[in-house]
């Protein structure tokens, strides 16, 4: 004789709190990452062989990919 199970499973309520920090985590680290320094350290790291920053420091269409690489694994990990 087959049993059916009424009883509908639960679900897990979605946690608002985990989503306002991941929220914040990635306000804080978009701060952090997003200044001037920030990319200047990214192209030492490169040791210029990409070229992340222009004549007026201001950062390339690659190097704002790579950051925002770096800033999506931040977010990923947290």
């Amino acid at each position: 004789m087959i049993e059916n199970n009424n009883k509908k499973e639960k679900l897990p309520k979605f946690l608002y709190s985990l989503k306002l920090r991941s929220a914040i985590i990635a306000f804080v680290f978009f701060l952090l990452l997003s200044t001037e320094y920030a990319y200047q350290f990214l192209d030492m790291i490169f040791n210029n062989s990409l070229v992340l920053l222009n004549e007026k420091k201001e950062p390339s269409f690659l190097g704002k990919i790579i950051m925002g690489l770096i800033l999506a694994i931040i977010i990923f990990i947290f």
